[in-house]
C-alpha cells in the first residue's frame, strides 16, 4: 500500500506531507505513555506513545519543549523537496498545536521511514503513523542532537537534559570545556552537630533547580553544607532527596534557581583510551582541571563500579565531575589508591539516575536514617578485624572506628594509651566488649566519654557468654555526637611486656531491633 500526493499534517509535531512512503509491517499497538516526563528539571505534557518498548514523540512538541535551552532547534517543512527541514540552535517558531493531550486508548500505529535534513545533512530515521500523525522514536531524535536522556525505571520518569551546550559538535579542548563546564561545578564544605568544619569536597549541578550531585563519604556525619560556586557566592544545602551509602552517591538540593548545570553522558558508552577532563577542588583548590585518559572500565572495588582514569585528582576531588570530550559528565570523581601510581577512580554518572529521589531529608534525618541501617549491616564479632593505628596515644590522635569494627590492638608500656573515637548519630546505646591473655590484664581501665566532657563511664570486669573474662562498657547516648574511649594501665606493672587486646565495638540507635 502506497500513499500517494497527500500530505500528511503532524497534530503536534511536524506539519508536512511525506508521499511515496511504503508501509512495511502490519499495523502494531501504540500505547499512551504513563511516564512523566521532565525537560531540564521542568516537567512537560508531551504527545507521546509507548511502541515496542520505545518511546516515541513528536517533533514539534520536542523542538517547542526545547525552546529556551542551549539545544533548542526549529522545524520547517520544505514543500519543493518535501522533507523535513531541523536547524540546530535556532529557536523553535510554533504554529499551533504543540502539546496536545492525547486520547488514553491505545492507537494502531503504522512503520513508516522519511529523510529528515538535519543542519543540510541528511538522515534517514523510521517512525510511526497514528491518526494522520507521524511519531519518531526519542532517542533517534536526541541522538541527532547530543541530547542526553535518562530513563529512572523506578520514578517512572524520562529525563531530557540539554546542559549547557551542543553536544553533536566537534571535540572540545580542555581551555573550552573548562569554559562551558567549569560554572556548573562547585565547592563544598560540610559542619558537624556543633557547627564545626567537619569535612570538604566537590560537586556540581545536574539541574537548574539546585539539583547536585557528590559522594555519599562528603556528606557523612554532616549536619549543615554550604557549597561555593565560581564566582564566591555562597548557597546553603536544603537537605537531601536520594542517596546511596554503598554506592557512595548522594543528591542534594541547593537553596536557589536558576544555577548552570552539565549534559550527562552515556557512562554505558565509555572506552578505554578515550579522552577525559576531571574537575574538582582537590586540596580546596576550587575548580581545578586535569585531563587524562580512561585506563579501565567496570573496575569493582568494595562491590562499587569504577571508571579507572588517569586525569590526576587528590583529596577534596571527591564528587567533582568526570567529562568527556564532549562537555558531558560521564562520571563522580571519588577515589584514588595512593600507594600506586595515577590509579584514580570516579562512580559512572549513570549510577546517579538510578537513585529513588522522592523523598526529602534534613541533614539530621538523614544521619538518623543511616546510622540505624549502619546498625542492621554492621559486622558480626571478628567478622570486619580492624588494626589499631599507631600513634593514637593522645585524645587528637583517636582512631576512629566504625558501628561492628572488631579492634586488634596492644598496649606496649604500662604509660601507653589508645584512643579511639566513634559518632553515634542518635540516642541509642554504646556497647563495647574488649578481651585478652595478657597476665596482667585485670589492671586494664576502659573508659568512655562524650567530648564535652558531660558523661563518663568505665567499663567492669564480667564474665561473657562464652565463659571469657573480658571488660564491658555500656553507656547510654543521650544526645547524638562524637564520643571517645581509651585503653590504658591503672598501675605499673612489673612485666612491661607488650600486652594485646581485642574489643568489639556497637552502636544501638534510637529505634532498633534489639
Amino acid at each position: 500500500m502506497k500513499i500517494k500526493n497527500k500530505c500528511i499534517a503532524f497534530v503536534v509535531a511536524v506539519a508536512y506531507a511525506i508521499s511515496n512512503i511504503a508501509f512495511v509491517e502490519a499495523a502494531v499497538d501504540a500505547k499512551p505513555t504513563t511516564s512523566k516526563i521532565y525537560v531540564n528539571g521542568e516537567q512537560k505534557e508531551c504527545a507521546a506513545y509507548y511502541i515496542n518498548g520505545n518511546n516515541y514523540f513528536k517533533l514539534r512538541d520536542l523542538a517547542y519543549a526545547l525552546n529556551g535551552t542551549t539545544q533548542e532547534f526549529s522545524v520547517e517543512w520544505d514543500e519543493q523537496r518535501r522533507v523535513v527541514m531541523l536547524t540546530s540552535g535556532q529557536r523553535y517558531q510554533p504554529v499551533g498545536g504543540e502539546m496536545e493531550a492525547i486520547k488514553n486508548e491505545v492507537r494502531s500505529a503504522n512503520i513508516t521511514s522519511s529523510n529528515i535534513i538535519v543542519d543540510g545533512q541528511t538522515i534517514n530515521i523510521q517512525g510511526y503513523n497514528i491518526d494522520n500523525s507521524i511519531y519518531f522514536k526519542l532517542r533517534d531524535i536526541t541522538n541527532i542532537f547530543g541530547i542526553s536522556v535518562i530513563w529512572n525505571d523506578k520514578n517512572n520518569t524520562i529525563n531530557i537534559q540539554t546542559g549547557q551546550g551542543k553536544t553533536n559538535e566537534r571535540n572540545l579542548t580542555a581551555k573550552e570545556i573548562y569554559n562551558r563546564c567549569n560554572n556548573a561545578i562547585f565547592y563544598i564544605k560540610t559542619y558537624d552537630i556543633n557547627k564545626n568544619l567537619l569535612s570538604s569536597g566537590s560537586g556540581f549541578f545536574i539541574e537548574k533547580d539546585g539539583k547536585a550531585v557528590t559522594n555519599f563519604h562528603v556528606l557523612e556525619d554532616a549536619y549543615s553544607a554550604v557549597v561555593t560556586v565560581p564566582d564566591g557566592t555562597e548557597y546553603n544545602v536544603k537537605g537531601i532527596l536520594g542517596y546511596d551509602m554503598q554506592g557512595d552517591l548522594a543528591i542534594l538540593q541547593v537553596d536557589g534557581n536558576n544555577f548552570p548545570f552539565l549534559s550527562a553522558g552515556d557512562s554505558d558508552e565509555v572506552t578505554s583510551g578515550e579522552k577525559i577532563y576531571a574537575i574538582g577542588s582537590p586540596l580546596g583548590l576550587s575548580n581545578t582541571i586535569s585531563e587524562g585518559i580512561v585506563s579501565g572500565i567496570n573496575r569493582t572495588i568494595k562491590n562499587i563500579p569504577y571508571i579507572q582514569i588517569t586525569a590526576a585528582i587528590s583529596h577534596g576531588s571527591s564528587g567533582g565531575a568526570l567529562l568527556n570530550e564532549k562537555g558531558q559528565v560521564i562520571g563522580i570523581t571519588s577515589a584514588e589508591i595512593a600507594t600506586g601510581q595515577n590509579l584514580n577512580f570516579a562512580i559512572p554518572i549513570n549510577a546517579v539516575f538510578t537513585l529513588d529521589i522522592n523523598s526529602f531529608y534534613t541533614f539530621e534525618e538523614l544521619v538518623k536514617e543511616y546510622t540505624l541501617k549502619q546498625y542492621n549491616e554492621r559486622s558480626k564479632p571478628l567478622e570486619k578485624v580492624v588494626l589499631e593505628e599507631e600513634p593514637n596515644d593522645l585524645l587528637e590522635l583517636s582512631q576512629v572506628i566504625e558501628n561492628g569494627d572488631s579492634v586488634m590492638g596492644s598496649l606496649s608500656t604500662s604509660t601507653d594509651l589508645d584512643n579511639y573515637g566513634v559518632f553515634c548519630g542518635s540516642m541509642g546505646v554504646l556497647e563495647i566488649y574488649c578481651y585478652s591473655d595478657a597476665e596482667d590484664f585485670d589492671k586494664v581501665a576502659l573508659l568512655a566519654e562524650d567530648m564535652n566532657g558531660k558523661m563518663e563511664m568505665l567499663g567492669e570486669f564480667a564474665e561473657m557468654d562464652d565463659g571469657k573474662t573480658g571488660i564491658y562498657l555500656l553507656m547510654p547516648i543521650l544526645e547524638p555526637g562524637y564520643y571517645h574511649f581509651v585503653l590504658g594501665l591503672e598501675e605499673v606493672v612489673e612485666n612491661d611486656a607488650k600486652m594485646d587486646y581485642l574489643f568489639y565495638y556497637q552502636f544501638t540507635p534510637e529505634g532498633a531491633e534489639w
